[in-house]
């Protein structure tokens, strides 16, 4: 079988043996948690691409510190398909964390999630979880 990584790609090669399209976001994020697809993209009738053997590498992270529900009550979790542990940012009241999460749901792209992915976002307020969405960022379309 030939090589198909990014390294060895030719014009007109089809790089991924397999790929797939689902609509559903909780579709697009069980199969990116297997570690087995990479999101290649989002058709313009909605459907989210992914290819198939993954061919970008898993890089495991080195999780960062907990949340402390006593010094950062209010603040937003968030969750790729492949981490273990969310990252987090605090705010310093309930109105200001709710508000970034409305705005974070809703494609803001000055929020805690500024690139492109696949999130679980959790809002937590007072140390207690009171809202968890999927969040899903298509790269921007160029065309």
């Amino acid at each position: 079988m030939p090589d198909r990584s990014h390294a060895q790609v030719v014009l007109g090669q089809q790089v991924y043996p397999v790929l797939e399209q689902c609509r559903k976001p909780e579709v697009l994020w069980a199969k990116l948690a297997t570690g087995n697809y990479d999101w290649l993209g989002v058709r313009r009738n909605g459907r989210y691409v992914l290819g198939r053997p993954r061919l970008s590498a898993v890089v495991p992270e080195e999780p960062g510190p907990l949340p402390d529900d006593a010094r950062e009550p209010h603040r937003i979790e968030s969750l790729a398909p492949l981490q273990r542990v969310p990252r987090w940012e605090a705010y310093p009241t309930a109105e200001e964390a709710r508000d970034t999460f409305g705005r974070l749901v809703q494609g803001d792209p000055i929020t805690p999630l500024r690139t492109s992915g696949v999130w679980r976002a959790r809002l937590v307020v007072d140390g207690r979880p009171v809202e968890e969405r999927l969040v899903v960022r298509p790269l921007p379309r160029l065309v």
